[in-house]
């Protein structure tokens, strides 16, 4: 199991500060009176992800579709249908998403929103040492200072949890319910993810590329942890329009990324997927296809040996609701603390 602590420790040892939604999963777990140590795995396309399968249940059927079960399940269980590859190639879908970028242009003291929906692999030890996963769901919306300067701010809904393949859903992952905010304070110090950092990046397809496989990937092999790096530098966070172009375009020639068709995100949109297997799960990043905007990202077993789950099963599903800018974020006093 990968947790964030994992991220920083291994992964990012000389990178700027890792990224919010990690510091938020950390603080959130960490810090809560009474929890067993609890691990999530951001999705490695992320890991922020996981799969669906509930422990003893009843045998439920649905048709199969999109995003629906292929085939009988026990309660709780998601297995989806696995597209074919498409005959559209990475670069002709990644090349109109980066065709049809445009930007929101926030000035300095304005900031970014993102509104999203996720679910995420979560592991539990407990004091006897034994480990229990699910999957911990929730919808989120953060706000963050364009320049860097100004503390941010973020809303964490809780969903119902679901199962992971293979294992009953733990008692200790109904602990998390209802809405919380977190504060995001900058500590004098402006973030990586802040819009302004984000304009220098390279706007330029092939730097776009070094950078993606400069970044310190830890143990996994070059080409995924470039893929990693490209779902990171989505996720709630803003990338100015000719960087983000120059994502898409560097995206489109690491190797091993194809094209499916009729792909659900977590808000039940169905979208084009481009990506690529690793450890026996195939990573997503999820565009409309009509405007070849980002929806979401989503990760599927297709390969059960490796993945140590089911063939078709959800191992991770989002959904980008919404981007947009305010003039303020929420004030929130947050006694846990912790710098952007």
């Amino acid at each position: 199991m990968i947790d964030e602590i994992d991220l920083v420790a291994r992964e990012r040892p000389q990178a700027p500060p890792y990224s919010l939604s990690a510091k938020a999963a950390v603080r959130r777990r960490l810090t809560g009176p009474g929890r067993p140590p609890v691990r999530s795995r951001p999705y490695a396309l992320l890991a922020g992800g996981a799969a669906l399968l509930a422990g003893a249940g009843v045998v439920a059927v649905a048709a199969a579709g999109p995003g629906r079960p292929a085939h009988p399940t026990r309660a709780g269980e998601v297995v989806v249908t696995l597209p074919k590859v498409s005959a559209m190639s990475a670069e002709e879908v990644l090349g109109k998403a980066a065709d049809a970028v445009t930007d929101l242009s926030p000035r300095d003291d304005q900031f970014v929103k993102v509104g999203s929906q996720t679910m995420y692999e979560a592991s539990i030890v407990g004091e006897n040492e034994k480990e229990s996963r699910y999957l911990y769901r929730t919808k989120r919306t953060i706000w963050l200072s364009a320049d860097g300067t100004r503390d941010g701010a973020l809303k964490i809904e809780h969903l119902e949890p679901r199962a992971y393949p293979g294992w009953p859903i733990p008692p200790e992952a109904y602990q998390e319910k209802g809405t919380e905010w977190v504060g995001l304070p900058t500590c004098d110090k402006v973030s990586d993810t802040a819009y302004t950092m984000l304009k220098k990046l390279p706007a330029d397809p092939e730097r776009m590329r070094s950078y993606l496989y400069a970044r310190p990937h830890g143990d996994v092999p070059s080409d995924a942890g470039a893929w990693t790096a490209v779902g990171d530098l989505l996720r709630e966070t803003y990338v100015p329009a000719p960087q983000r172009a120059a994502l898409f375009k560097a995206a489109a020639t690491i190797p091993g990324v194809t094209v499916n068709e009729n792909v659900g995100d977590a808000a039940g949109r169905t979208g084009i997927g481009v990506g690529r297997v690793s450890n026996g799960v195939r990573e997503e990043i999820i565009f409309d296809p009509a405007t070849y905007e980002l929806l979401g990202e989503r990760g599927v077993v297709v390969n059960a040996q490796e993945a140590k789950a089911p063939t078709g099963s959800l191992v991770a599903s989002t959904a980008q609701l919404e981007v947009t800018v305010d003039d303020a974020a929420p004030e929130v006093k947050d006694p846990r603390g912790g710098c952007l």
